[in-house]
């Protein structure tokens, strides 16, 4: 593929040019604070639907108590986190402080704590805390060889695929669960994201077969609800409402390279750009017959990729995305290079976390010590639960690219490691079957992964 007209070098970005997902900035004063109130009520229906069961007299005294709690360890000033909270003191609606709530949120008691508890995510975190209990997920993976069995346990089995490529996946998962699933009456609500753009003329076999979309969508049965997003910045879900807030698993099938194998909290942008041109060749942004792509320079030749491809959001920034949005986490098809990085987020010992050192073949068993031993000791197939080995990270703190209002903090009790892209048993993308054909790379990692929240102190 030839380039019609060049540009510069890109720089190595080490997060998205622009990321509408950050929060803006507290705001400073009464105005500034109603009108962020009634964005956020408007921008999410659904929540504010949700938000009446939380005013509900049998559950109002606790809301009200939540609500404080959330907005004095929130980052408004003084006068506005007194106000609030003050109007609020009192255990019933007609008992709060109407004349200082409707100065700060502009509406009447009900309709004002209703708004609050969306602002400040009471509603998104009551929707996460559905769905089974993470102990529970937990001692099912424990005692089960395939961690997608656990869709045939749930009352409302769902899945979100992240960078679903060809939906083969997809096919696949249908083929090992769906005729169980309909025997038993349940839904099953499947959602599928991938970043590539419909009708671009790069990527190649990654788009979505237009067959199999036809056949998850027009020839869907109504026991199964599925839906394709294409053009998708997984780090940018929030802009789209049809997609559930939890779900039962999340999948991401090889996280790509070089996305989420440097972690900006951890490297440099130099580090990254210097490390991405050795490794991968000189780059620039180039138009392919109209289209902005990326072309790098690799041993002599010229590929031509996504524009995006090259723009690095880390694993803490996917790590983050999972614990918010699935009970049961799935990583596959990991590459090496990706998979020592990802792993460096989920341990405690922060010296498996150095300063600007790239994770190379090279300097890994000295970073990670008995941890490296132990885990490539494994043969294809093997699995071992990572606790065993070394403590996990008892927090998992935000990612530089994926911030939120009121973050809730998140971890995950549990992590298991499999060797090898394809098991029996479960279902697999033609990614993960493509490994056995690549001569240089190493078995890939599969990890299954168990968040819960963090319980506040």
């Amino acid at each position: 593929m030839t380039a019609d007209q060049n540009h510069s070098y890109a720089p190595c970005v080490s997060k998205p040019p622009s990321t509408p997902a950050v929060e803006p900035a507290a705001p400073q004063n009464p105005a500034q604070l109603r009108r962020l109130i009634q964005e956020s009520k408007s921008a999410d229906p659904a929540a504010w639907e949700s938000a009446r069961k939380l005013v509900h007299r049998s559950r109002l005294e606790h809301t009200l108590a939540r609500l404080v709690e959330r907005i004095q360890h929130s980052p408004l000033p003084g006068t506005l986190r007194d106000g609030l909270v003050a109007g609020l003191s009192p255990a019933s609606a007609e008992g709060t402080d109407r004349v200082r709530l409707k100065e700060l949120t502009g509406l009447p008691p009900a309709k004002a704590i209703r708004a609050l508890c969306v602002y400040f995510a009471l509603v998104r975190e009551e929707a996460t805390s559905s769905g089974p209990a993470p102990h529970e997920v937990e001692s099912f993976v424990k005692q089960n060889v395939s961690p997608y069995d656990l869709l045939l346990h749930v009352e409302k089995p769902s899945l979100l695929d992240l960078g679903a490529g060809d939906l083969s996946f997809e096919e696949e998962l249908l083929d090992h669960y769906f005729p169980a699933l309909q025997e038993s009456g349940k839904v099953l609500t499947l959602h599928a994201v991938d970043r590539l753009q419909p009708g671009s003329q790069l990527g190649g076999a990654y788009h979505a077969d237009p067959e199999r979309l036809r056949r998850l969508t027009r020839d869907a049965p109504d026991t199964l609800h599925f839906r394709f997003w294409g053009g998708v910045d997984m780090m940018d879900l929030s802009t789209h409402p049809h997609l559930l807030a939890r779900y039962t698993v999340l999948t991401c099938h090889a996280p790509a390279t070089p996305t989420f194998a440097y972690e900006p909290t951890r490297l440099s942008p130099a580090t990254i750009h210097s490390h991405l041109t050795q490794t991968k060749g000189k780059y620039r942004t180039v138009q392919v017959r109209g289209e902005k792509a990326l072309e790098v320079m690799h041993r002599g030749q010229a590929l031509t990729f996504p524009h995006w491809k090259f723009v690095i959001q880390g694993p803490l920034a996917l790590l983050n995305l999972a614990v918010r949005r699935g009970a049961l986490c799935i990583l596959s098809a990991i590459d090496d290079e990706v998979f020592w990085e990802i792993l460096a987020q989920l341990v405690e010992d922060p010296g498996m976390r150095p300063q600007d050192v790239v994770f190379t073949p090279d300097v890994l068993p000295e970073i990670f010590g008995h941890v490296h031993q132990t885990l490539s000791s494994l043969t294809v197939g093997e699995r071992c639960h990572l606790s065993d080995v070394t403590p996990l990270r008892q927090n998992l703190p935000a990612s530089t690219t994926h911030r939120e209002r009121n973050p809730i903090a998140y971890r995950f009790r549990f992590a298991e490691i499999r060797r090898g892209a394809v098991f029996p048993g479960m279902p697999a993308g033609s990614t993960a079957r493509q490994f056995r054909h690549m001569s240089e790379e190493v078995p890939p990692w599969h990890l299954v992964l168990v968040p819960e929240r963090v319980p506040s102190r």
